[in-house]
């Protein structure tokens, strides 16, 4: 879910792992890690990922429905 998540926001916002991992104060691993399903959050950068989440419109739900069909289980 974590990652799923992550990969979604990520894609909407149109960043590459590198950029989304600066917007994040993360390294790109963390990043790349989380998206694999390696590596669960921290408590922060679920708190960051949830602030960027709140800005969104609707619009971000209908595409997290799309893009979340097309990433095989």
């Amino acid at each position: 879910m974590q990652a799923n998540k992550m990969r979604t926001i990520r894609h909407y916002l149109g960043l590459t792992q590198e950029d989304f991992a600066k917007r994040l104060s993360v390294s790109p691993a963390t990043i790349c890690l989380v998206e694999q399903g390696k590596r669960g959050m921290s408590g922060h950068l679920a708190a960051r990922l949830a602030r960027i989440e709140m800005e969104f419109s609707d619009d971000f739900y209908l595409f997290s429905d799309k893009f979340n069909q097309n990433i095989p289980s």
